[in-house]
């Protein structure tokens, strides 16, 4: 299987200098670990998102990407989300992306139309940077992701956060916790690294409102006061020339956020 990835990547890198295009770089995509969050699901226990990151050579390529002698430098692993108000809006654009993600010959044209067309951002946090969200280490290394966007009643369990760990999670650890300076971190809008997504709880957690970027407020709203978001997962790469390379993506589900959820 490697071998044939590695033949038609050649045989398309062959084509692109033959016009004068820019290198293609095949980088394999997340892998998921058999959970996918929907908005339809009722019970908030399973309103979560994970994956696995894929850089070890047996879940993939990306391996390569390590080595000093390589032109393309496997940065990690990013996971970029939209808000929308409708859900009809959302499923539309999730159908859209899916059939570039299996259709295309071009491996990037899911990503580079999430990204730049449909305007998915990458989360930002409640304290440091992490560009991208799980950065390649020394070594090549495939890590399990958690995460809560919203908190779900009173447990720490179940509490909004970010869980990087060498072993799945269905749950919120804080062994696992992703820190900064010691302090566990928490996913916030790319708009502002305050805005939590508690929508309507308090002044940290606003409702989104038409004209965030990211938000998608085209169609009729769904039921009022309930928001949806759309979360998907991309390898990421960067050449010589410091162009930047995806995989494919990976669909990490979506989730209802209501601002009911948190007012007495």
């Amino acid at each position: 299987m490697r071998k044939l990835k590695y033949l038609a990547a050649f045989a398309f890198l062959l084509i692109m200098e033959s016009c004068g295009l820019d290198t293609f770089y095949y980088l394999d995509p997340p892998v998921t670990d058999g959970h996918t969050s929907y908005y339809t699901t009722e019970d908030g226990i399973y309103r979560y998102f994970s994956f696995y990151t894929n850089e070890e050579s047996s879940s993939g390529d990306n391996d390569q990407y390590f080595s000093s002698a390589s032109e393309l430098v496997f940065l990690g692993t990013e996971v970029y989300y939209k808000i929308y108000r409708s859900y009809s809006t959302m499923v539309s654009a999730e159908n859209a992306i899916d059939s570039l993600n299996t259709s295309s010959s071009n491996y990037t044209a899911a990503a580079e139309n999430l990204i730049e067309s449909r305007g998915y951002k990458p989360l930002k946090f409640s304290a440091g940077s992490f560009i991208p969200l799980v950065e390649a280490g020394s070594s090549p290394e495939n890590r399990h992701v958690y995460i809560r966007l919203n908190d779900y009643g009173t447990e720490v369990d179940y509490s909004k956060g970010i869980c990087i760990s060498n072993h799945p999670m269905d749950k919120y650890s804080t062994a696992d916790a992703l820190t900064y300076n010691g302090q566990p971190v928490l996913p916030r809008r790319n708009i502002n690294s305050g805005y939590g997504f508690n929508f309507g709880q308090d002044d940290n957690n606003p409702p989104p409102k038409s004209g965030d970027d990211d938000v998608n407020y085209s169609g009729y709203s769904s039921e009022s006061g309930v928001w949806y978001v759309d979360m998907y997962a991309v390898s990421v790469g960067r050449d010589v020339s410091y162009s930047t390379s995806y995989s494919k993506v990976l669909f990490l589900g979506s989730t209802k956020i209501s601002e009911n959820d948190y007012k007495d």
